[in-house]
């Protein structure tokens, strides 16, 4: 009896040891995050560039971090409420770009008139960072890069060839202080999300948008007839995370998230950049009536929104009068 307790109890101590060495073998448990975007075309330069992100992150962590793209309208998120969606981690990750309502002090780089060029954009982008990563991060959101969109410049439907034209036109703006701009040249500013602009322009809900041939234009191409090129201002967008989620992730998760997204965001600022020529010319050979903008109208419209910046500035407190002087000393305007 002895040796068979004996011999039981070598094969029981046997069998858990191959057990033991099966489960060291297994591989962690994959984390699934959620990736939203706000476009709702896969096509274009910033949806494929974010898809090169998740990509990126998963064959860097061997697929340890697996991440699934939602295109903009292809789940309950308005496009104005990513950052709240993020925060409240109903999405784990996300292409923030509509986030006025939230991060309001975002919009400094975007007030109409006041940067003129992709240079000047880089200049006062690491001002511009410190306000937007404390803003993002009172809302559980940690801000890992940005990218930027090529000058916005107007799309319609109607005759648009001079800031004149915009008198009566219905224009879909991405911020209020775009929308500002409109007002002031007696337009009509609408503001909606990517995907639900090509059914507004067909049924003429909108008569025109602002975008660049590499951002929107160029898909929403069939719908749109003229293109006045005078840059009203530049659009960014912010590439967040739920900062809980985040943390929850091991140093070596998170230094991959990191690498991805400083790696990889900047490229789709310079992929952008490259095809707005080429795109806008395609659109001019389809039909496109290609206007460039004039000089005039460059200095009547950066003379009309001078008084906005100011007003922007002391509407928004300390951190927005901060942020504007700042901005404005380092482009010297």
């Amino acid at each position: 009896m002895p040796r068979c307790h004996t011999l039981r109890a070598g094969l029981l101590a046997a069998c858990l040891s191959v057990i033991g060495l099966g489960l060291a073998a297994q591989p962690a448990r994959a984390v699934n995050w959620d990736l939203y975007v706000y476009n709702s075309v896969a096509t274009i330069p910033s949806v494929r560039g974010v898809a090169r992100i998740a990509e990126k992150i998963d064959t860097d962590t061997n697929h340890g971090l697996q991440i699934r793209m939602h295109l903009g309208g292809s789940l309950q998120i308005n496009v104005t409420t990513i950052t709240q969606a993020v925060g409240d981690g109903v999405i784990q990750m996300a292409d923030d770009g509509f986030f006025a309502g939230s991060i309001p002090i975002g919009d400094v780089p975007r007030l109409p008139m006041l940067i003129r060029s992709q240079e000047e954009f880089a200049k006062i982008s690491p001002i511009m960072d410190k306000y937007v990563s404390a803003a993002y991060a009172k809302r559980g959101v940690l801000m890992l890069g940005s990218y930027v969109y090529p000058v916005q410049v107007g799309f319609a439907r109607k005759k648009y060839t001079s800031l004149a034209d915009l008198q009566g036109l219905k224009m879909r703006v991405t911020s209020p202080e775009q929308g500002e701009f409109v007002k002031r040249f007696g337009g009509i500013p609408i503001t909606m999300g990517p995907p639900e602009v090509p059914a507004a322009l067909d049924r003429g809900v909108i008569d025109g948008v602002f975008t660049a041939s590499a951002g929107a234009g160029y898909p929403w191409k069939d719908l749109l007839k003229y293109n006045y090129r005078l840059g009203v201002n530049y659009v960014n967008s912010y590439i967040v995370v739920n900062k809980a989620a985040f943390d929850a992730l091991s140093p070596e998760l998170q230094a991959a998230v990191r690498k991805a997204v400083t790696e990889v965001a900047p490229t789709i600022t310079t992929d952008m950049l490259a095809e707005e020529d080429r795109l806008t010319q395609k659109m001019a050979d389809g039909g496109l009536v290609v206007t460039p903008g004039t000089d005039a109208d460059a200095a009547e419209g950066a003379k009309r929104m001078e008084s906005l910046w100011d007003e922007w500035a002391k509407a928004h407190g300390p951190d927005g009068i901060a942020a504007v002087a700042a901005v404005r000393a380092a482009l010297g305007r």
